[in-house]
């Protein structure tokens, strides 16, 4: 097997995002604008990571806006010097 990393977000993350290894195999979880995740979820996730905001912005991104943001910063870390 493959070791995968699963990153969950938080906008009290431990870190940015552009600081998570997303060139690792990694399962994003991601939750509702409403209620972000669960407990369960928090507690299965090896690392949680926050999309950095400005202060005067939302506290949070839906959910479809949060995967796009992460999404991009896996592809060019992935595609980063190629």
């Amino acid at each position: 097997g493959v070791a995968i990393q699963v990153v969950g977000t938080d906008e009290n993350g431990d870190r940015d995002a552009a600081e998570c290894d997303f060139t690792r195999p990694t399962l994003l979880v991601i939750g509702s604008e409403a209620t972000g995740l669960s407990n369960a979820w928090r507690d299965g996730c090896d690392r949680l990571i926050r999309i950095p905001m400005a202060p005067a912005a939302a506290s949070s991104l839906n959910a479809a806006t949060a995967a796009s943001v992460l999404l991009y910063e896996s592809i060019r870390q992935q595609t980063a010097g190629t």
